[in-house]
């Protein structure tokens, strides 16, 4: 497999893993799930910061109109920092209106290297994107990824892309996790993981059960600021037009 640099994000990397840029929940180590009367992430010590930004987009060049609810990851923290212990975890953001019908996602590792792209269409119409990385990709347990998700403007003129970034964490499932996993179904196992502060499995069990537990899916949003995209729709897809496990 052959590995591409990329510089400039690994310039940004290398900002995030500042401890003044990385949060992570407080007092996870001290919420233990019967204890969790609701399904709600632990509060991260950004929270209550100026509201997640998306980058790029030149004034007036937007594909997003002004006005409009912004591209959205969703997200435990104001830097996108969130944490999984699977080897292919899903993603999801808000995708608002927009004429673009491409979009592009790629992940490097801490030494610069894409070690994913793919090319995602977009059906345009606003609401909650989920995006699972390809088998044929694993991510390192203890090894931070940085992600961005870029809707493309023009083709022509990357600089005109709608971004979002963020820092994927992939830690070891501990054998008190594990067992606590073993007894328990459903928005239970979500409830374990969001006790430990692992963002992207529980988002991805409180997402599946959506249809059947629309309330639980609300609070979870709701707990992590996120109330006014809770009750958009899950878009179709996505339809992933290429990849590559560069």
């Amino acid at each position: 497999m052959i590995l591409r640099k990329s510089l400039r994000l690994l310039a940004i990397f290398t900002g995030i893993l500042s401890p003044a840029w990385v949060t992570v929940p407080a007092g996870v180590a001290q919420q233990p799930v019967q204890e969790q009367i609701s399904l709600q992430f632990p509060k991260t010590s950004d929270r209550g910061a100026p509201a997640r930004t998306t980058g790029g987009g030149s004034r007036g060049s937007s594909c997003v109109a002004e006005g409009e609810t912004p591209l959205i990851a969703l997200m435990p923290t104001r830097n996108n920092v969130g944490t999984t212990v699977a080897a292919h975890p899903s993603l999801f953001w808000y995708i608002p209106q927009t004429r673009a019908q491409l979009a592009e996602f790629v992940l490097i590792n801490s030494q610069g290297d894409e070690v994913y792209l793919a090319t995602v269409t977009l059906a345009g119409t606003p609401g909650i994107l989920k995006f699972s990385l390809s088998e044929t990709v694993a991510l390192e347990i203890g090894q931070d990824y940085l992600w961005q998700f870029a809707i493309i403007c023009d083709s022509q003129d990357r600089e005109s892309d709608v971004f979002v970034r963020g820092l994927l964490q992939r830690r070891e499932l501990s054998r008190n996790l594990q067992n606590q996993l073993k007894s328990a179904t459903g928005l239970e196992q979500a409830k374990v993981y969001a006790s430990a502060g692992i963002w992207h499995d529980s988002l991805a069990i409180v997402a599946e059960l959506r249809s059947n537990e629309p309330a639980e899916w609300e609070e979870f949003l709701n707990s992590i600021g996120l109330s006014d995209i809770a009750n958009s729709p899950f878009l179709e897809g996505p339809a992933v037009e290429k990849f590559s496990d560069l």
